[in-house]
């Protein structure tokens, strides 16, 4: 068999083979580079939050130190845009030394390295100029490594992502509005669940970038929350039932058309209304049982059976079907001035008048002072002062 030489540079095959697909495996590698990625990138991030680009989509950064997001930016950048040889199936990033360490490596694989070589930063666009060095082996025959570096330099350049230019120009898709039922929402209230939508909002986000609150806005009746999506609105006031109970409705407010898609664009008001009662309350039900208000969450009401003075769970179902409700009364401070077997007589401290208890569930001692109830002429005791 007569022996064969590479067409490109004439070597023969004893001395620069074996040939792969005419070539020698110098000029295999030559005219077969892996490294194929373009000398310049540009990319952006966003001047008002420090999001960019992944893949299309615009994410929030790792890091808000700028210059740690200016690199964070570029080396996403450069990574999205690495392009090599198509033989390559798989490709792994690892840091340079680990990269000068390798001497074998599968057909069809990559491993890339990259680093920053020199830099500007200090204003925009920042540009870095990073090595990429590559080692990689496309072809069963290949008796060393592709292994190629290359200078790329990465342009940052500011701009403004899309959520914050909605933003920045006062959009909002809906409306939380926040009340109480037959009552004003109290300043602790208003305050509580300011504080419970801006933690939940910071969780929120981070799903679905366009939760933010565009307003807030403080009523007498309760509190309006101006949102950037319909569905960030729809999870805080869930987040808002959860914790105090209520329920939540939806009302929607045509308010123009899409130029693009010709539909009709809706603005929703997502409405959570929470209980009126509040811990301390005094309710009823509709047996006559009277109960001070122990708690109020999501799941029901906790109360204590002013009769009974036992502790009593009834879920928002129970309540209602029950008829619980607030009901009418008066406060007062009374002492213990005698008892039989079957009574207690208490002294007003108030209008120093007396009157007859039938004897309660709990202990009553004579000279302490007790906190009652007067519910429709009745007196119950809601423990000592």
């Amino acid at each position: 068999m007569s022996e064969r030489f590479c067409y490109r540079c004439g070597i023969s095959e004893n001395e620069g083979g074996p040939l792969i697909d005419g070539l020698c495996q110098v000029c295999f590698r030559k005219e077969n580079p892996v490294l194929l990625i373009e000398d310049e990138i540009n990319t952006e991030l966003c001047q008002n939050c420090g999001s960019y680009k992944v893949r299309g989509t615009w994410v929030d950064p790792k890091t808000y130190n700028l210059e740690e997001l200016i690199f964070e930016v570029a080396d996403n950048a450069l990574i999205e845009n690495l392009l090599l040889d198509e033989r390559v199936k798989e490709v792994k990033i690892v840091p340079k030394e680990e990269l000068e360490e390798i001497e074998e490596v599968p057909v069809g694989t990559a491993y890339v390295s990259f680093e920053p070589i020199e830099w500007h930063i200090e204003y925009f666009p920042a540009i870095i100029n990073y090595e990429v060095e590559v080692k990689a082996r496309i072809h069963e025959m290949q008796k060393e490594l592709h292994h190629e570096k290359k200078m790329v330099t990465v342009y940052v350049r500011q701009t403004v992502c899309p959520r914050c230019q909605k933003f920045l120009g006062g959009y909002f898709e809906a409306i939380l509005q926040v009340r109480a039922e037959d009552r004003v929402l109290t300043k602790e209230e208003k305050d509580e669940i300011s504080k419970l939508v801006e933690e939940k909002v910071d969780e929120i986000m981070k799903r679905d970038r366009m939760g933010f609150i565009q307003d807030t806005v403080e009523k007498e009746e309760g509190i309006d929350f101006y949102m950037g999506s319909t569905s960030a609105a729809r999870k805080l006031a869930q987040a808002i039932r959860d914790k105090y109970g209520g329920s939540i409705s939806e009302a929607y407010q045509l308010i123009g058309q899409d130029r693009m898609t010709s539909k009709e664009v809706y603005r929703t008001s997502v409405s959570v209304r929470i209980p009126k009662f509040r811990k301390g309350d005094i309710v009823g039900d509709k047996k006559g049982n009277i109960y001070r208000v122990e708690d109020v969450n999501g799941k029901g009401l906790f109360l204590k059976n002013l009769s009974t003075h036992e502790n009593e769970h009834k879920d928002w179902k129970s309540a209602k079907r029950d008829e619980i409700d607030t009901v009418e009364h008066e406060r007062l401070e009374a002492m213990a001035t005698s008892s039989t077997p079957r009574e207690v007589q208490f002294m007003d401290m108030n209008s120093y008048e007396t009157f007859e208890l039938e004897k309660p569930e709990i202990e009553v001692k004579e000279g302490e002072i007790y906190r009652l109830v007067r519910v429709k002429g009745k007196y119950y005791i809601e423990g000592k002062k």
